[in-house]
């Protein structure tokens, strides 16, 4: 009863059905947590991951002021619920997939978001790019500790490469111990080629660009679909060597007390020329189906 009065049966099931709905949210919250706290932890120690969640966040906002994606009050629809049980079912099947598992549990996060943005929002597309940009973002978080000493390597190789061009004396040095070191000798000075040297900012943040754009943008061909990301990936880790060589060739005409300047300089320079190379990559494309786009 409300005031007395008999609530009519199809209210009674209504307000059952969204004590359920409120009850799988806070499961799905618990359940996933740890998940959360340890990408938490991430950001907090990389500003790499920090600057690809900024890119991230900042195009879906872009996204969202351009194609008028406006949130509404929650509604658990049919493809909400499905998303949720389906992140149910990974976080479920992960305990049975060994050191796979985490990322199964990755993916568990990503669908249960994606169900929340389908409860909130009515651009589906909207919400699937956010989700599959959010999973990669979370690769890349399971990855960085991975990829980092490879990534220095050939970063270090290709920056050599290209010294050599301008009839720069290069040679790559390595260093062992619990964290291996890498080290560009040119014209007999040494340069250090620290973890912000591996690339993963521009990767990273280049990677979760396209992959956004790829998904959100309606009409594109398949094979761009997949190409775009992949050339992307490419394109930023280009983009890194030649920062590096342009940070050592530019060094070596100015004081050690310039290097931090220099180096910032062109760091933040070739960030934003790869962003921007990549989201034009999208342009053409985007001109063409920015108007059914809007409607979906």
């Amino acid at each position: 009863t409300r005031g007395g009065y008999l609530l009519p049966k199809n209210m009674k099931d209504r307000c059952r059905f969204d004590i359920l709905e409120i009850v799988a949210w806070i499961c799905a919250l618990v359940a996933l947590s740890p998940a959360i706290l340890w990408l938490s932890r991430g950001l907090v120690q990389s500003g790499q991951l920090r600057e690809a969640m900024i890119i991230m966040v900042s195009a879906l906002l872009v996204l969202a002021v351009e194609y008028g994606v406006k949130p509404h009050r929650p509604r658990f629809s049919k493809s909400a619920l499905a998303w949720l049980c389906g992140a149910y079912a990974m976080f479920f099947c992960a305990q049975f997939m060994g050191v796979w598992g985490a990322l199964a549990i990755l993916a568990a996060l990503s669908m249960a978001i994606v169900a929340a943005g389908l409860a909130c929002f009515d651009k589906p597309r909207y919400v699937y790019a956010a989700g599959g940009a959010f999973y990669a973002f979370t690769l890349l978080s399971f990855a960085i500790k991975l990829i980092d000493f490879p990534l220095r390597v050939w970063a270090g190789l290709l920056a050599s490469k290209i010294l050599s061009i301008f009839d720069k004396t290069s040679v790559i040095l390595a260093g062992g111990g619990s964290y291996p070191q890498i080290e560009l000798q040119v014209d007999g000075n040494t340069y250090l080629v620290g973890s912000e040297c591996n690339g993963l900012g521009i990767i990273s943040s280049c990677f979760i660009l396209s992959v956004l754009m790829a998904i959100f943008l309606k009409g594109l061909p398949v094979w761009k679909r997949f190409l775009v990301p992949a050339a992307a990936v490419i394109f930023a880790y280009l983009a890194n060597s030649m920062r590096i060589a342009a940070i050592i060739a530019t060094a070596t005409y100015f004081d050690k007390s310039r290097y931090d300047l220099i180096h910032e300089f062109w760091g933040y320079l070739f960030f934003a020329l790869a962003l921007i190379s990549v989201w034009m990559m999208f342009g053409k494309g985007g001109e063409k189906v920015s108007k059914s786009t809007r409607n979906n």
